[in-house]
């Protein structure tokens, strides 16, 4: 009887360990089928650019004030506020486009500091006259004339409207990979299949040239996969 139990327990076992080798031959034929399959493909990338034209413009004017009195100090921000504002308007900029941003006032306790108080103040312009922003960026020698000394004077130029190239870009980044992939199927004796993979790429916005800040170059490269036939 012992040895009745002992047969059945080995026979169980030798089934048991059959079944697993038979598992996983079918797992590794199925996965190096998968893989033949896969491996019969050519991956491309698909180039799209696109110069185009700044639709916003920011402006940043920054100057500083420095002075032992701390009512000469704010009149002197108050003045050079309203002389650099009226030079914008006067150039054609509206109030609305015109932003003062909030003052920054330190005071100054070394002894031999030359000035107690220090302030830090920028104005800045937020708009869609690109073209007059550039060219007024030019003249503000005349701000100098007046007694306003500039600590910086930098332009921002943007291009907000991405979605309205974006369809157009993808259909030519697409199209380029596609030619490509039609060519190496041709030169290698294949004919080309569907799409196993597609990756779109990420939209990137750089300056054309340093001459020409406002014109931006729009890139994007789509990489697609085609099954071999």
């Amino acid at each position: 009887m012992l040895d009745k139990i002992k047969n059945n327990n080995a026979l169980l076992v030798g089934t048991i360990a059959a079944a697993v080798v038979l598992i996983f031959s079918l797992i590794f034929l199925i996965s190096a089928r998968s893989f033949s399959d896969q491996g019969s493909y050519v991956e491309v990338k698909g180039l799209s650019e696109k110069i185009v034209k700044a639709d916003v413009a920011i402006w940043n004017l920054n100057f500083d004030i420095k002075s032992n009195d701390i009512d000469s100090l704010y009149a002197d921000i108050e003045r050079n506020t309203i002389t650099i504002k009226n030079f914008l308007k006067e150039k054609g900029f509206e109030d609305n486009e015109i932003n003062m941003a909030p003052i920054n006032i330190y005071q100054d306790t070394y002894k031999d500091a030359a000035f107690r108080y220090n302030s830090s103040n920028q104005l800045s312009v937020y708009t869609n006259k690109v073209d007059l922003v550039k060219s007024t960026s030019k003249e503000t020698l005349a701000l100098v004339k007046k007694g306003v000394t500039l600590s910086q004077n930098s332009i921002s130029f943007e291009f907000s409207d991405i979605n309205s190239v974006k369809p157009g870009m993808l259909s030519e980044s697409i199209k380029n990979a596609k030619d490509t992939a039609k060519q190496f199927a041709k030169e290698s004796g294949a004919s080309l299949g569907s799409v196993a993979r597609g990756n779109q790429g990420v939209f990137d916005i750089s300056e054309k040239d340093p001459g020409s800040p406002e014109y931006k170059k729009i890139r994007v490269v789509s990489t697609l996969r085609f099954l071999l036939k």
